[in-house]
């Protein structure tokens, strides 16, 4: 049967017996009695117990950054008020061009009621603005020239379905005690992209300056103005 290697205190020395006719197997000559340990075999180890230690260590992980990057924060949000911006403008330039071009209508007298025709098409009414006085009966009269339309107003509780090339009428009695002021005629059928913005004003009496006509001058001025001192915070960050 095979010996058992001897424990060894240090290299070359044994305890409890003889190391002679035991070859080391690392490095040596058979039978020397003085095994050695090759420097590169030591490097080796030395290596590898490095890299189980580190692999051990707990690894540092960065820690998360609370900044919030306003820059791209930023270019979202006037992305999506541009895009805002141009879809009202189509429309708005839509209604402005093939529109009444801002001419108040007062219709026509029929057996003692004010009569409108109006004509309804992507993305206006022709005309888009209406006179009317309180306690007057009106008759409205709107036809579709392409598409399914709506033409409601909600002050007055009526709200019309309009089909291409069909003309409709419907009659309301406008309140005598009803306030004068401007009251929005809209389309409640979805119509395409400019849906949103196809709208009229009715008045009624003799109301003051309607101030939403100048929203959108504000909006332009208040967007160049948050573009302005973005601009201006971002130079002194530098």
């Amino acid at each position: 049967p095979p010996q058992a290697f001897p424990f060894t205190h240090t290299l070359g020395e044994t305890v409890g017996g003889s190391t002679q006719g035991l070859g080391s197997p690392l490095e040596g000559t058979p039978g020397d009695g003085s095994p050695k340990v090759s420097f590169a075999v030591l490097r080796i180890f030395a290596m590898r117990l490095q890299s189980s230690e580190e692999e051990k260590r707990p690894q540092e992980v960065p820690p998360k950054s609370g900044r919030f990057y306003v820059g791209p924060a930023f270019l979202i949000a006037v992305t999506v008020l541009l895009i805002t911006l141009f879809t009202v403008g189509i429309a708005y330039g839509v209604q402005t061009s093939a529109g009444s071009r801002g001419e108040v209508s007062e219709g026509v007298l029929v057996d003692s009621v004010r009569e409108f025709r109006i004509q309804a098409q992507q993305w206006y009414y022709n005309p888009a603005i209406l006179k009317a006085n309180p306690g007057e009966k009106v008759r409205f009269v709107v036809t579709s020239q392409d598409i399914m339309h709506g033409f409601a107003i909600n002050e007055l509780g009526f709200n019309m379905q309009l089909s291409p090339g069909e003309q409709m009428a419907h009659e309301v009695d406008i309140p005598a005690d009803m306030a004068e002021g401007y009251y929005t005629m809209y389309c409640s059928i979805f119509c395409g992209i400019g849906h949103p913005y196809m709208k009229g004003t009715l008045l009624i009496g003799n109301p003051g300056v309607e101030m939403s006509k100048f929203l959108p001058y504000f909006a332009t001025l208040g967007l160049a103005g948050v573009f302005i001192g973005f601009s201006a915070i971002k130079r002194r960050t530098r």
